[in-house]
């Protein structure tokens, strides 16, 4: 799926965006981030499945490197 395919237009964004703020509407918005994390990982996964797992291990490392470095900053400078 590209996003100037009809498929994307016309079927996937509206699904997404409306499944993503009525959750919103409803007060549910750590789950409404969910869902769009896996609305997100859904597209990527519809067009090569093989990479799906390329960019969860890319999110896994970001997220460790995001973590260690706040955890080192909050030791070096006082914060939380």
């Amino acid at each position: 799926m590209i996003f100037s395919s009809y498929v994307f237009i016309f079927a996937f964004l509206p699904a997404v965006l409306l499944g993503f703020y009525v959750l919103r509407i409803f007060g549910q918005n750590t789950l409404a981030k969910v869902f769009l994390l896996l609305g997100s990982l859904f597209f990527y996964a519809f067009w090569e499945v093989k990479y799906l797992a390329i960019l969860l291990f890319s999110i896994i490392v970001n997220y460790g490197i995001a973590t260690y470095m706040l955890k080192q900053y909050a030791r070096n400078f006082g914060g939380g």
